[in-house]
């Protein structure tokens, strides 16, 4: 016998409203849960449903009031420059991967180095070697007569300064070497490798333009590497950084700054050259920071044109603005919380010691820029140095890569005269 409606108890008539909020007819709640047709018909008509309507919905959102005609154009605005910002980003990230995918047949990308552990089998003393190679300004050209006869440089130079360079590194990494042979080498390709075309006096002087100047400096990398891999047994690690100078834009740019660099596109012909070779692998941060550790020290490497200081310091020269650089760069990764040990940079064309790190000389040697600028004539250098797994850092060498025919600035210096006192004092004398 079924319950009438007049007695129906609270939980029943919450489920019958339940099942006929969910869609079910009257006729069919009244059959899953025992009750009268009429009282089934009673509940959905006081639902607002009626008989053989479908159940009440919930009553329309109110209607938001209508904004100003110039906030909405300006929201537009907004959100239409959003989209094509995504869009640009995706399709240079996108044009960037195509190239390594269908030009180059590097599938994988080139991840950033976290750290750089001890190869198996190395001795638990062997220390890591890092050459230092940044601003060699490929393909620009400088007078050796409106430099007085203090230097010059063009792609031959450049050639040679670079062999220089590799094979010095090669003595140091061995006739020069104590202890167990280095356990790794890493090549940090510090940015500026080509000159670019970033000024106009630039692109009306440079003996190469970039992509030319990309494959000359690639093979003179190539042949440096290849030396390295002869000479040593262990395996090199080559970081490649972007530069300012390397940039395919006219003004320096924040936004896909490395994927828009010929520096990046150095790094893609070497990793290529190389991808058949294991010994050799390539590291490309996006951001264009470095971050990895040597045996638990932790280094930065970067070009050095976004350390959050540039310009000039009056007569301290480049110190001052590295060393500032620097101070900002520290205090910026320490409140990511990464405590950086040392910086590695370049950019400034000066071979620095200071207190968080060093600043990478450069390969190009004084131009004409320098010599307008009156800055202190430095010799074309790079930089070489060995980290201990204990000691830290314990060699830093400056590679001299100049010649003499290069330039009196790379000259012997004539051997010093006796110092000696104009006129002869006694120093001390005694009282008879």
């Amino acid at each position: 016998m079924r319950v009438k409606g007049l007695h129906l108890s609270p939980e029943v008539k919450q489920q019958a409203n339940v099942l006929l909020l969910s869609g079910l007819t009257a006729a069919e709640v009244s059959r899953q849960l025992n009750i009268g047709p009429r009282s089934a018909e009673r509940l959905k008509r006081a639902l607002g449903g009626g008989t053989g309507a479908s159940p009440a919905a919930a009553p329309p959102p109110a209607e938001p009031a209508p904004l100003p005609p110039s906030t909405e154009r300006r929201l537009r605005d907004e959100l239409t420059r959003a989209r094509r910002e995504r869009d640009e980003a995706l399709r240079e990230a996108n044009g960037a991967e195509d190239l390594r995918r269908s030009v180059f047949g590097l599938v994988d990308p080139m991840p950033e180095p976290a750290f750089f552990p001890a190869p198996a089998g190395a001795e638990p003393s062997a220390e890591t070697a890092i050459l230092m190679a940044s601003d060699w300004h490929w393909g620009e050209r400088v007078d050796l007569a409106a430099m007085d006869g203090l230097n010059s440089y063009d792609v031959n130079i450049a050639g040679r300064r670079a062999a220089r360079f590799f094979q010095a590194s090669g003595d140091l990494a061995t006739k020069h070497w104590t202890g167990p042979p280095p356990a790794r080498l890493i090549l940090i390709l510090g940015g500026d490798m080509t000159s670019g075309e970033i000024h106009d006096e630039l692109a009306k002087t440079n003996e190469a333009l970039s992509i030319p100047a990309v494959k000359q400096c690639a093979g003179a990398i190539m042949a440096g590497i290849r030396l390295l891999l002869d000479r040593l047994p262990c395996p090199i690690d080559v970081i490649n950084l972007p530069g300012n100078h390397g940039r395919s834009t006219r003004k320096p740019e924040s936004k896909a700054a490395a994927l828009t660099s010929y520096d990046t596109l150095l790094g893609d012909v070497l990793d290529l050259a190389f991808r058949d070779e294991p010994r050799v692998s390539f590291f490309s941060p996006v951001s264009g920071d470095a971050v990895f550790s040597i045996d638990g020290w932790t280094f930065l490497a970067t070009h050095g044109d976004r350390i959050g200081s540039r310009g000039g310091m009056g007569f301290v020269g480049p110190a001052a603005t590295a060393a500032r650089g620097f101070k900002r760069v520290i205090a910026d990764y320490a409140a990511r919380g990464a405590l950086i040990d040392f910086i590695l940079c370049g950019h400034f064309h000066n071979a620095l010691r200071l207190e968080e790190g060093w600043v990478n000389g450069c390969l190009v040697g004084p131009s004409e820029f320098a010599r307008d600028g009156r800055f202190r004539p430095r010799p074309a250098s790079q930089t070489f140095l060995a980290v201990h797994p204990r000691r830290g850092v314990t060699q830093v060498r400056e590679i001299h890569v100049g010649s003499a025919e290069e330039g009196s600035l790379y000259e012997a210096r004539p051997a010093a005269a006796p110092i000696r006192p104009r006129f002869r004092v006694p120093g001390i004398s005694r009282a008879s």
